[in-house]
């Protein structure tokens, strides 16, 4: 009896050590999955904010090499050929030309002046982070005024709304869409006019880039250049969380549409 009652008690006593061990390794088995997962999801979260800080540098980089093109354009285009104009002027001063000596040398003084202007205006394009030292406004308007010099489109910045200042980052990335919108417009648009207004509602950020080109179908762009100029556009937007939105028919002309949350509220 005495004997039976003791392998009961051991029994007992080793059904609850094989019970606590079992529990002890579901728990260690239970913590180690949690931590794994936990590690797992702190990878992935600092992998998502290095593609996130890698994708906003080389938004940068491409804004400082479409700014560094434009200004190579420019002076080229257009502060070139008045300073080649002023030379002329210059040279021909003792000739007979039917025009008198001061009124070159006036037109001469009016086109240093102008390219004097002209430079100082894209100096201020110069800057590595034109939109911290300008602004998302006046960095959007340097733009039109440089296309606007060319004198072959017509520009016109509109302001509705009370401005107020988007994250720096999100202010990069929508001046990064506005250039390339832009670049689409001068290069393929065919247009006239292009226009740019700045929407300033108390929850978003509206901004709209419209010209009077020739447009296209927008249902046919998948395999273009255009249409994966379209799409980078549209994946900037996305890593800000921002909308964008493309209206084009042919012979309608084109219109960007970007919206951005107002991070200030």
């Amino acid at each position: 009896m005495q004997t039976e009652k003791t392998e009961t008690i051991f029994f007992i006593i080793l059904a609850t050590i094989i019970f606590f061990i079992v529990v002890g390794i579901i728990l260690i088995v239970i913590v180690s999955l949690f931590q794994a997962r936990k590690s797992k999801h702190r990878n992935e979260k600092q992998l998502l904010q290095s593609q996130h800080a890698q994708s906003l540098l080389q938004t940068q980089l491409e804004i400082q090499e479409q700014t560094l093109r434009t200004i190579s354009q420019e002076i080229h285009d257009n502060v070139g050929q008045v300073l080649s104009l002023a030379k002329l002027n210059l040279k021909t001063l003792d000739m007979d030309t039917g025009v008198s000596r001061e009124e070159k040398i006036d037109k001469s003084v009016e086109l240093v002046s102008k390219a004097i202007n002209d430079l100082r205006d894209l100096s201020r394009s110069i800057n590595g982070d034109k939109i911290a030292d300008l602004g998302l406004q006046d960095a959007i308007d340097n733009e039109l005024k440089i296309i606007q010099n060319t004198g072959l489109f017509n520009t016109k910045l509109s302001i509705e709304g009370t401005a107020y200042i988007l994250q720096n980052q999100h202010e990069m990335v929508i001046f990064r869409i506005v250039q390339e919108s832009l670049n689409n417009a001068v290069k393929h648009s065919r247009a006239k006019n292009i226009n740019i207004l700045i929407n300033y509602l108390p929850s978003f950020c509206c901004i709209s880039i419209t010209d009077d080109g020739e447009g296209f179908n927008t249902n046919l762009l998948e395999a273009t250049q255009t249409g994966i100029g379209l799409k980078n556009m549209q994946s900037r937007a996305t890593l800000i969380n921002a909308s964008l939105s493309i209206e084009s028919a042919p012979g309608k002309g084109t219109k960007v549409l970007i919206k951005s949350a107002n991070k200030t509220l």
